[in-house]
């Protein structure tokens, strides 16, 4: 199976300006212009691309003051996400619904990790096993090391018995 790739399509246009705004880079929104008409709106074409609008959606959470386009973004995939979801498969249907809820930017990474992970790319019928088992891996020793860091600190406090020696 040969699989071509459009580099310019919105998802990989707003994944990008997503990642390198979330990195520090100040790279201007006037990169969507490319995906709007001659009246500076998104075209309504872009409205069937879910994925499109569900990177467009995200990159407009990284928007600063003043930035027409993201806002105007943020409206336009926001409408025609809601519009869509009752209507899409499993696992779009869960992250596009968890998107609208939350996005991205805004939540606690390992959370949306271990969300993504269980239940968008391991229902993917094209997913890499390899990668999601080591992806689950990946997740598992991290919250192994987490929990034999609490317990370390919490036998420190325990140890240094401060409650005791404030109340002296």
């Amino acid at each position: 199976m040969v699989m071509t790739y459009d580099y310019n399509d919105l998802c990989t246009f707003a994944l990008q300006f997503r990642l390198f705004r979330q990195h520090g880079y100040n790279i201007s929104p006037k990169i969507f212009n490319k995906f709007q008409d001659g009246n500076g709106k998104f075209k309504e074409s872009l409205a069937s691309d879910v994925l499109g609008l569900l990177s467009l959606y995200e990159a407009s959470h990284v928007r600063t003051h003043c930035e027409d386009i993201l806002e105007d973004a943020l409206a336009f995939s926001t409408t025609h996400l809601e519009s869509a979801a009752p209507h899409l498969n499993s696992p779009l249907k869960e992250q596009v619904m968890q998107a609208l809820e939350q996005s991205l930017h805004k939540g606690i990474p390992r959370v949306e990790t271990r969300f993504f992970i269980s239940s968008i790319y391991d229902k993917e019928e094209s997913k890499n096993d390899v990668l999601l088992r080591f992806a689950k891996l990946d997740f598992n020793l991290l919250q192994m090391l987490h929990k034999q860091e609490l317990a370390e600190v919490s036998r420190w406090w325990k140890d240094l018995d401060f409650v005791t020696t404030l109340r002296s």
